[in-house]
């Protein structure tokens, strides 16, 4: 049965590598430095005029004109302290890669994720989250599903900014990936970190979920996509299963989910169990187990 996965992580493996070879063609003609700097800021809610509030180095409404003007002005520091500022990849800003974002892959680590948003929550950041998926009962094993953590934090009085975070390479059709999914979900929740869900085309998916897109007005000011619970899959074995059509998943998905939280409580919800009581994970797993026998 673990061959399925290891198959469907190859296909997804060679599709990823093909979606790099298309975008990771080199800068367009025009494009530049200052051009991306511009961007990004904008990206964020900040018009160009803004921009020299939010550098440290003297820039005056005359320098933020145009590309040409600015790029007399850009250097090393001022891009390094933008893609520190935004959490974007500096390379990006340079023109020297595709990818924007610095995502995190997370698949099988649990506690890394939970060490990251509790390093994201000792700077005094405010965090929360929304898990975008567009697998459906008919869809096949795929990466089809990231979170997007948006942090807001203070540069002064007054003065709040948002930066992201992608955590991708979910596949939600996949027992394991879903479990460990789920866990990633309980730790956030038990941090007040609260991961909302919303289920959008595929198209958007590939968009954003691997770090290569600015966000957009499409994200960044309202959440698309159809509402569900993600956190209802920490709560309920059923919830967890909903949609596998093999059984193999939901054997792994409640074999991988059983291990995790009896490895460590910090990946349980069971202090809700009043809000969603369902039958214990351990149960619904032995039921299984016995009606395929």
């Amino acid at each position: 049965m673990a061959v399925f996965g290891e198959i469907n992580s190859f296909l997804d493996f060679c599709e990823r590598v093909k979606r790099w070879f298309g975008k990771n063609k080199g800068p367009a003609i025009n494009d530049n430095p200052a051009k991306r700097f511009f961007e990004l800021f904008e990206a964020h809610g900040i018009h160009r005029n803004q921009i020299p509030r939010y550098v440290s180095q003297k820039l005056s409404l005359t320098d933020v004109q145009d590309e040409k003007s600015l790029l007399k002005k850009l250097d090393q520091k001022m891009i390094d302290d933008a893609a520190d500022l935004f959490a974007v990849n500096r390379e990006w800003l340079e023109c020297a890669s595709p990818d924007i974002y610095i995502a995190h892959d997370f698949y099988k680590r649990p506690k890394k994720f939970l060490a990251f948003i509790e390093e994201v929550l000792s700077k005094g950041s405010d965090l929360q989250g929304i898990i975008y998926t567009s697998a459906t009962e008919e869809s096949p094993q795929r990466e089809d599903t990231f979170i997007l953590l948006e942090e807001d934090f203070s540069i002064g009085e007054g003065q709040v900014l948002s930066r992201y975070h992608i955590c991708n390479n979910w596949h939600f059709n996949y027992g394991k990936s879903r479990a460990y999914l789920t866990a990633c979900v309980a730790a956030a929740w038990k941090k007040d970190v609260f991961l909302r869900g919303r289920k959008v085309p595929h198209e958007f998916i590939t968009k954003y979920a691997e770090g290569q897109s600015l966000l957009g007005e499409d994200i960044r000011d309202h959440s698309p996509g159809q509402h569900w619970h993600p956190e209802d899959m920490a709560l309920d074995p059923d919830k967890l299963l909903a949609g596998f059509r093999e059984g193999h998943n939901k054997v792994s998905a409640l074999e991988t989910i059983i291990r995790v939280q009896s490895d460590d409580e910090q990946f349980t919800l069971n202090e809700m169990y009043s809000v969603l009581r369902g039958v214990p994970f351990s149960e619904k797993l032995k039921s299984l187990e016995q009606s395929a026998e």
